[in-house]
C-alpha cells in the first residue's frame, strides 16, 4: 500500500510538473509572437481610431488608454459623443442612449469592476502580479484550435485566454461581468486581423459577444504608441 502510494505521488507530481512546462512553454511562444516582454513592459500609451459597428449603424471612434488602468473611449453618433471613461479612480460616462448629454459619475461599484481592467495583459508576468495560471486543454475558436489558459487574477476574478496553436496570439477572450443586470454572464472578446505596430502584434479587429450574441464591432484604422496624452483627458469634467 505505502509503495502503491509513493507512485501515486510521484506520478501526481510528475503530471503537474508536465502540465507547468507545458504552460511556460505557451506563455513563452506567446510572449515573444507578440513582440516580447521588453516591448511590451515599455508601452505607456495607445490611441486607437477605427469604427464601431452596432444595431447595423457604423460610428468612428477614438480610444485612449494609458499605464496603469486609465482610459477613454469617445463614439461619435452623429455628432453626439457617447463617451465610457475612467480615471484611475472613478468611472464616468455620457451616454445619449438614455436620453442624456450630461457626463454623469458611475456607481463605486462599477468604478471598482473599471480599476481591474489595467493596461497592460495581467498574462503578463501574471506570477509577479500575484496571479495564477493554468494550462486547460485546447478547444476551438470559430474553427480553429486553441490552447485554453485560465488566468485567476488575485482578486479571485477569473479569466480565460483561448491561444492560436499555430501563431500564439489570443483569438478570444472570455470574461464573466461582474456588476449590473449582466453580473455573470459571459463575455467574449473575440480578436483578429492581427498586425505588427512598432514591433507588437496587435488585433485590429475585436467583436464583442454576451451570452453568445454580438453587441459590438470595432475596427482599428490606426493604432498608435506611446502617444502624448494630457491626465486631465480622463478625468470627470467637473472635477477638471
Amino acid at each position: 500500500m505505502k509503495k502503491l502510494l509513493s507512485l501515486l505521488l510521484i506520478g501526481s507530481f510528475a503530471i503537474s510538473l508536465v502540465q507547468a512546462q507545458s504552460l511556460d512553454e505557451v506563455l513563452k511562444n506567446y510572449y515573444t509572437n507578440v513582440g516580447g516582454l521588453d516591448n511590451w513592459h515599455a508601452l505607456q500609451s495607445t490611441r486607437m481610431t477605427g469604427r464601431a459597428n452596432q444595431m447595423g449603424m457604423e460610428f468612428p471612434f477614438t480610444m485612449v488608454m494609458t499605464r496603469p488602468n486609465k482610459q477613454k473611449l469617445v463614439v461619435n453618433i452623429q455628432g453626439t459623443e457617447y463617451v465610457e471613461a475612467f480615471d484611475g479612480k472613478t468611472a464616468w460616462t455620457i451616454n445619449p442612449f438614455t436620453g442624456g448629454t450630461e457626463p454623469q459619475k458611475k456607481s463605486a461599484e462599477e468604478s471598482a469592476e473599471a480599476a481591474k481592467q489595467m493596461f497592460e495583459d495581467d498574462l503578463m508576468d501574471y506570477k509577479a502580479k500575484g496571479h495564477q495560471a493554468s494550462l486547460e486543454g485546447d478547444d476551438e475558436v470559430e474553427g480553429t484550435r486553441t490552447f485554453v489558459v485560465k488566468l485567476t487574477t488575485k482578486a479571485g476574478d477569473e479569466r480565460f485566454y483561448y491561444i492560436d496553436r499555430d501563431n500564439y496570439v489570443p483569438l478570444m477572450i472570455k470574461t464573466f461581468a461582474g456588476t449590473g443586470q449582466m453580473k455573470g454572464m459571459p463575455i467574449e472578446q473575440h480578436l483578429s486581423d492581427y498586425a505588427e505596430v512598432n514591433g507588437m502584434m496587435m488585433p485590429h479587429s475585436m467583436t464583442t459577444k454576451v451570452n453568445g450574441e454580438v453587441v459590438a464591432q470595432l475596427t482599428f484604422d490606426r493604432i498608435e504608441t506611446n502617444v502624448g496624452v494630457k491626465e486631465d483627458l480622463f478625468s470627470f469634467p467637473g472635477d477638471k
